[in-house]
């Protein structure tokens, strides 16, 4: 099996690990694997915790340091989504020109197949295999591209060779330097570039779990190959409350990033709170009440100072040595 391409920063240090456990485990027969990740912010001890979390021999681990913020300065994201997510457009220039097929991950997700049946998938001239986006209907959200069919981009199987001869990420960009703010990022910008060049896959190999929704059976049932955590609800969060967050830490806990006591018992915490905030109509007033006077307050304090005038009539300031 050829190379798998991810991309994560630093707040995706243990979701990466918990997905690189999982592909592992699963595909057992295609060791080692081959992984190429684009990296901003994950620091030398950070990248030894996550190589140190997968078995002995099972992943060779390539590390690509990359700033993006130049690149896709003024392309606007959604709230809970980093900026990495547009290394999608630029990890196969990471690659040889010799090779010609390759598997992008997000690292949002757990397998629970062998890759090599998703690997082997024939593409039939496609330039790539994709799954339909569940949550998105292309043609009932504003600012989505007008396409045939639109695809979830967290798993894209490659033909890098038909990638760079059609030239998609330099259409997605021309598409992103039109349309800097659409909503769901490169994503949409993929959507535009490939419209009717892609495959349409299974929904096992990109199954879009959304935020209430408990996985945990069908994922063991074996109906399911990749779960996709795709909503701002993620199971690895503290506090959060996905029904998921048990069975994502059954992953976890075969990492180097063991959830210690003190996160345990913040997540228990927040938890509780969110939940009491759930069910109390009273108190969710308070809170967002008390939410709004803290903002205030703080703004109020970090407003500056205007300076003062003295008794001679010169405006008073403070220099950057804080002497007035």
């Amino acid at each position: 099996m050829g190379p798998l391409l991810l991309a994560a920063d630093s707040a995706f240090s243990v979701p990466l690990a918990t997905s690189l456990r999982s592909l592992a485990e699963r595909s057992p027969l295609s060791w080692p694997l081959e992984v190429h990740v684009l990296y901003d912010g994950i620091n030398e001890e950070a990248r030894r915790k996550i190589a140190a979390s997968f078995p002995l021999g099972s992943m060779v681990l390539h590390w690509h340091q990359f700033d993006l913020s130049e690149l896709v300065r003024g392309y606007s994201t959604l709230s809970h989504v980093s900026k990495m997510t547009y290394a999608r457009l630029v990890l196969p220039r990471l690659l040889p020109e010799d090779c010609q097929k390759a598997l992008y991950l997000d690292g949002d997700i757990l397998a629970f197949d062998d890759l090599w049946q998703l690997w082997s998938t024939d593409l039939e001239g496609a330039v790539l295999g994709a799954v339909t986006d569940r949550c998105l209907d292309p043609t009932g959200h504003a600012g989505l591209p007008r396409v045939k069919r639109y695809f979830n981009a967290g798993v894209l199987l490659m033909d890098l060779r038909k990638w760079r001869s059609e030239r998609i990420s330099e259409r997605a960009f021309d598409y992103l330097d039109r349309h800097p703010h659409t909503p769901y990022c490169d994503q949409d910008a993929l959507n535009a570039a490939c419209d009717g060049r892609w495959k349409q896959l299974d929904m096992r190999w990109n199954y879009q779990c959304g935020p209430l929704e408990e996985i945990e059976g069908k994922a063991q049932s074996g109906a399911l190959s990749i779960i996709h955590f795709v909503t701002p609800v993620k199971p690895w969060q503290p506090g959060n409350l996905s029904p998921n967050v048990a069975f994502y830490n059954s992953f976890r806990g075969r990492t180097r990033f063991v959830r210690t006591r003190s996160e345990y018992v913040k997540h228990v915490l927040k938890r509780t709170g969110y939940q009491l905030l759930e069910k109390s109509p009273t108190l969710r007033i308070f809170w967002h009440r008390t939410k709004a006077v803290a903002f205030w307050a703080g703004s109020i304090l970090a407003k500056p100072k205007s300076g003062r005038r003295s008794k001679t009539g010169h405006k008073r300031t403070h220099d950057p040595m804080g002497q007035s």
